[in-house]
């Protein structure tokens, strides 16, 4: 998807050109909704919340400022935060690991048999596996757990038994150079 394309159809929605948002949804929504899935991990509650990450997109659109992120990450992030907030409302959390698990995903790399994860291994799956495996333990778990999982920062320090501060460390040193080594990737 072409940044410059996406950012145009978000600013013709702070427009609130219709059109414009419906072609915004087609051409992202298979992604968004498998970022979705991949937190609240039931296809029903996937819908919901990229309906509300929509609505959000719709009204905060005049909002979105190009320079400071690209597009689809601005997007995936209302996503992410709708996300969290629909498991926060049901109480529920169908994708979230029993404490039991937690070690498995940690030493695992997470299942690819819903379509929707088959989605994401085919935009991005393989690179970031790739350079989430050549980091070290504590950013690849940080990353692994808040990103696909839906921990919050403080459910991480709990899980990986260190202090909050040092787990924000953790996820931002992990996700500036896993970002760096895509970008290299793509540049």
């Amino acid at each position: 998807m072409d940044n410059n394309e996406l950012v145009s159809l978000i600013t013709q929605c702070a427009l609130r050109d219709q059109k414009a948002l419906q072609q915004l949804y087609r051409k992202t929504s298979t992604y968004l909704n498998a970022v979705a899935f991949r937190i609240v991990g039931c296809h029903e509650h996937s819908k919901e919340v990229l309906q509300d990450a929509f609505l959000q997109i719709w009204d905060s659109a005049g909002d979105y400022t190009p320079n400071q992120s690209q597009a689809m990450t601005w997007m995936t992030s209302i996503v992410k935060y709708r996300s969290i907030d629909k498991i926060r409302r049901e109480k529920h959390h169908k994708n979230r690991p029993v404490f039991e698990e937690e070690e498995e995903i940690l030493l695992n790399t997470p299942c690819k048999d819903e379509p929707e994860e088959q989605c994401i291994d085919m935009m991005f799956g393989e690179d970031i596996e790739k350079h989430l495996n050549s980091m070290n333990d504590n950013f690849k778990n940080s990353i692994q757990l808040a990103y696909f999982y839906g921990y919050t920062r403080e459910e991480l320090s709990v899980v990986l038994n260190t202090n909050l501060n040092t787990v924000k460390s953790w996820l931002r040193r992990g996700t500036v150079r896993l970002k760096e080594q895509l970008e290299s990737n793509y540049s």
